[in-house]
């Protein structure tokens, strides 16, 4: 394969592992619900121990009165939970947005592909600049800045706790404000996610249509991507959720995750089919690797001591 567009696409495949993620959802709940849950449970259990039998064997301490006077306990694994939480929500945006990304150079090299063949690539040249990017980037960046504040002001308030104990008043008014935030990023995560992979597998199914129809040789019925959603209104989001207290949020959360994995993978399946079709019509025998000169940067190479 000697045209530039068809070797842009094919790295674009080759390379997908770099920046399309398939997020575990059973992953998910073990960490943010399983593991904080048993961490509060042992942190309890272990203070319960030290009160009964370790600082005063013969003084019985009654449950009520364990838990009231261990309320900051309970609101720093809060803040422990809810900086967890807010990391995977930004790393759920930062792995759509890298997907994002990684569509565009996928529609770019095909383009190029069809221009090299001589084809009218106006219309799917509109349908590339249709835009499911910018506001993606904007929103993964104001969720990382939001996730440093969080850190900050939970690390500062740990520090409080640890030098001075919590009235129980603020500790449940702390523990209540963590939780009702944290519901409000699941809902506006689930929302987002939901409408704009919607959104974006409209577009990929149009394009996908569009290069169908201009490239009529590569097959008598090349398939396209799925366009798998339904539109779903809003008030179906917001009412589960507030007849739930919230609760509903942690499953619609699931919900969209789920989605944007199938969208992935419907694409992985399409793109593997495309590669075969091209490599037919290009008379291809093989795939060739050719190495980048550059030198990796440190945080390149830190990255691959982890990840390898």
């Amino acid at each position: 394969m000697t045209d530039a567009g068809v070797d842009r696409f094919l790295t674009c495949v080759i390379r997908r592992s770099e920046k399309d993620t398939i997020i575990r959802v059973g992953a998910l709940i073990l960490i943010m619900i399983v593991t904080p849950v048993v961490a509060i449970l042992l942190t309890l259990d272990a203070l319960w121990v030290y009160n009964n039998y370790i600082a005063d064997p013969t003084e019985i301490i009654e449950f009520p009165n364990f838990v009231l006077s261990h309320l900051d306990d309970f609101a720093g694994a809060h803040m422990m939970e809810y900086s967890i939480g807010t990391y995977i929500l930004y790393l759920v945006f930062r792995s759509y947005l890298n997907h994002c990304e990684r569509d565009l150079e996928w529609m770019d090299s095909l383009i190029a592909y069809a221009n090299h063949k001589g084809r009218n690539t106006e219309n799917l040249t509109n349908i590339r600049n249709k835009g499911f990017i910018e506001k993606t980037r904007r929103v993964t960046k104001c969720f990382l800045i939001w996730f440093i504040i969080v850190l900050f002001v939970c690390g500062f308030q740990a520090v409080f706790i640890s030098l001075k104990d919590m009235q129980p008043q603020l500790a449940v008014m702390t523990i209540n404000i963590l939780i009702f935030v944290m519901i409000l990023q699941m809902a506006f995560t689930t929302i987002y996610i939901y409408r704009h992979i919607k959104y974006h597998t409209e577009v990929q199914h149009e394009f996908t249509t569009e290069f169908a129809k201009i490239m009529p040789e590569m097959a008598p019925k090349m398939e396209t991507t799925e366009c798998f959603i339904k539109d779903v209104a809003l008030w179906k989001f917001l009412v589960p959720m507030i007849l739930t207290f919230g609760l509903f949020s942690i499953l619609s959360t699931m919900m969209s995750i789920h989605l944007m994995n199938h969208h992935i993978r419907d694409q992985w399946v399409y793109e593997e089919k495309l590669v075969r079709r091209i490599a037919h019509e290009e008379k291809a025998v093989g795939v060739e690797k050719v190495f980048s000169d550059r030198e990796k940067t440190l945080a390149e190479k830190v990255l691959m001591v982890f990840s390898r």
